[in-house]
């Protein structure tokens, strides 16, 4: 994860992505320095900057995403 996808968020939203993501990663056993987990944590900050506020709601959407991420993309 780099800082610079952060910078666009405040303290709650970095709480919001780093949280959801971090439980993404342990339950897909992928480790958040990898390739997807980088991808990963671009692909919250994106949702959460396009109006994902709960920690549901972006938990989904970015299931969704990640899932069609793997078909258009395999990282990992």
């Amino acid at each position: 994860m780099s800082l610079l996808d952060l910078l666009p968020l405040n303290e709650n939203e970095i709480e919001l992505v780093t949280t959801v993501v971090r439980q993404w990663c342990a339950d897909h056993r992928v480790l958040i320095e990898s390739g997807r987990g980088r991808v990963a944590m671009t692909t919250a900050v994106g949702l959460v900057i396009s109006g994902e506020r709960s920690p549901e709601a972006l938990s989904e959407a970015l299931g969704r995403c990640m899932r069609i991420e793997q078909y258009n993309r395999p990282v990992d």
